[in-house]
């Protein structure tokens, strides 16, 4: 087993652990976790998860809740290592300890605020107003609300997207996202090889967890590789997600497309957008101003 290395991801700065023996994140992830549009308080799936990087760029955009699947014991342990250090890491087994501990806590600030608003009734013999009152008994709540809206909480856990039926009920989540195998065949990687070949599930295993696994006008948001576009887009329209927004992702001005990034919605209406190339590198190497605004502050910590 290969030494773990701790990274940071740009923009947000949570922490990631990764093992340079299993496959790690790059820019598609970046690209990936900034294209989708992302409801309020979203409830969010990330299928073939890896160390993580796409779904903790998801939570510090905003996101309640996100999930990683991934088959690889390996890759889910690491993430959840990282949930764990930047503080956002739950289990649902857990959750009645935790609101346990955060209700114990809210009584101690009830108890001590209903001291407190007693002493001053007495001191001005007047009894208590019904405002005052009402203070009292709402103490306790907004401890609780607070403790458990403003943290998001994020998960990994060791599944096989075939068999998604068997992890969650369908229409579950608000938005799904996926960064794929991209080669189905050819000569494979010796890193990473699970991640970037098509060994344990296939492109339309992807499709199809998503569309179970989506609210109706829930999206779906993956990153391909252009030889893979035509059929990401029948596919799309096998699993009634309608494709709703496409960019393609350049190296250079003068380069080929080296990927697309593709938001599609459960049972939407047809009408693409179209927007306009994302240009990594500038012809003197350094970074587009496209390019740097993914790696900007994301969210709020």
């Amino acid at each position: 087993m290969s030494e773990i290395r701790e990274d940071y991801l740009p923009g947000c700065g949570y922490k990631i652990y990764q093992d340079p023996a299993e496959f790690t994140f790059t820019t598609d992830s970046v690209f990936l976790a900034h294209f989708p549009h992302l409801a309020n308080k979203a409830k969010v799936l990330e299928l073939g998860c890896g160390t993580g990087a796409v779904s903790f760029y998801l939570a510090a955009r905003g996101a309640a809740e996100v999930t990683g699947l991934d088959v690889n014991p390996r890759m889910v342990e690491l993430f959840n290592r990282s949930a764990e250090a930047n503080g956002i890491f739950w289990q649902e087994r857990d959750d009645g300890s935790a609101r346990q501990g955060v209700a114990k806590l809210a009584r101690i600030k009830r108890d001590a605020l209903a001291k407190e608003i007693s002493a001053e009734s007495a001191e001005s013999a007047q009894p208590l107003s019904q405002v005052r009152k009402k203070d009292i008994c709402c103490a306790e709540d907004s401890v609780t609300k607070t403790f458990f809206s403003n943290k998001p909480k994020v998960r990994a856990v060791e599944w096989d997207i075939k068999n998604i039926k068997g992890f969650c009920k369908t229409e579950t989540f608000d938005l799904v996202v996926a960064n794929p195998p991209y080669r189905n065949s050819g000569r494979e990687r010796t890193i990473g090889t699970s991640a970037c070949h098509e060994k344990t599930a296939v492109l339309e295993d992807f499709f199809a967890a998503a569309s179970y696994a989506l609210h109706s006008r829930g999206r779906f948001a993956l990153v391909q590789l252009p030889e893979r576009f035509m059929e990401s887009m029948e596919l799309a329209i096998k699993y009634n997600l309608q494709p709703k927004k496409l960019q393609w992702v350049h190296a250079s001005v003068d380069k080929p497309a080296w990927i697309f990034l593709l938001e599609m919605v459960k049972n939407g209406s047809y009408g693409l957008e179209v927007l306009p190339p994302l240009i990594m590198y500038n012809a003197d190497g350094t970074l587009t101003e496209q390019a740097k605004k993914q790696m900007e502050k994301t969210g709020k910590r």
